[in-house]
């Protein structure tokens, strides 16, 4: 999913008010992305539950990964998990959204 990720990048900056680079790395975005996720938990809860509406993000995910592990790490799975879900809706645009095929017709 490497050839995804300028896009998905590009929508999470969006979506997260995230300020990237061109050629901005998987690591990188998950990083930032971390980091971003430790500042909404932190200081503005509905912000974070906003974000995850947003990239539309599955809340029993969410609540699974943070009963399952208290450590600092816990930002990057759940940044991990917004990536994955951007990239799935990115291939689902991509796939589902093909011109229709010309038929010579004229079509109204």
């Amino acid at each position: 999913m490497i050839q995804l990720l300028p896009e998905t990048t590009l929508q999470l900056s969006a979506d997260a008010a995230l300020q990237t680079a061109p050629g901005i790395t998987y690591d990188q975005l998950e990083a930032l992305l971390a980091e971003k996720l430790e500042f909404l938990i932190s200081t503005d809860f509905q912000q974070f539950v906003l974000l995850l509406y947003k990239v539309d993000v599955s809340e029993l995910k969410v609540r699974s990964i943070l009963e399952s592990d208290l450590t600092p790490g816990v930002y990057r799975k759940i940044a991990a998990l917004l990536i994955e879900r951007q990239q799935e809706k990115i291939i689902a645009r991509k796939t589902y959204s093909q011109p229709p095929p010309d038929d010579g017709e004229e079509k109204w």
